[in-house]
């Protein structure tokens, strides 16, 4: 697991807030099963652009709910694409897109390095604002980076950001009260 202690302790809390979650994370790996045992009371789903790693997890975690998906911009394109929003719309399973969630990581896709070949987070963190349920939460894994500093601000709001946590990577929190969900 990547996440660090402080991390995973605000997404477990967040939780178990509600009754039977519905998770919604933003990338697959090798702690999916974790996030699927911290919501084992719920249903976590996972979303993945790199379809060999989507095949290696999935082949390794065949219970685990996941589906591929793909973006269409890159993040060398992010100041182009920031106001936009028809542009940063994902094609989702209606599995997904069916459903507003009460709890969305954005841990995907890649956005470490600045190259044409690297999607970005601009598309999941759009579509996490527009996914997210009444007194929901989203929760954006290396938003030290500026591209996720800044479709967060632009599309989770300020006034809807909670905290931040240093772990290995920047997490920050959003949570939308019932009375604001977007």
């Amino acid at each position: 697991i990547q996440l660090r202690p402080a991390e995973i302790i605000k997404i477990a809390h967040a939780v178990r807030k509600f009754d039977n979650c519905k998770m919604l994370v933003f990338g697959l790996g090798n702690d999916s099963p974790f996030w699927c045992e911290i919501n084992k009371k719920g249903r976590t789903v996972f979303l993945e652009d790199f379809q060999p790693w989507f095949d290696k997890i999935t082949g390794e975690y065949p219970r685990i709910e996941a589906y591929p998906v793909s973006y269409t911009g890159n993040i060398t394109q992010w100041r182009a694409l920031i106001d936009t929003p028809a542009q940063l719309k994902i094609e989702l399973p209606g599995e997904v897109s069916g459903n507003t969630w009460d709890v969305i990581l954005v841990d995907g896709p890649r956005g470490h390095k600045f190259s044409e070949d690297i999607p970005g987070r601009m598309s999941s963190i759009y579509t996490a604002s527009q996914l997210v349920g009444q007194n929901g939460y989203v929760f954006v894994h290396d938003a030290e980076r500026r591209v996720e500093q800044a479709y967060a601000e632009k599309y989770l709001g300020a006034e809807h950001f909670v905290e931040k946590v240093r772990g290995r990577a920047m997490l920050q929190i959003f949570h939308f009260p019932a009375s604001s969900a977007v």
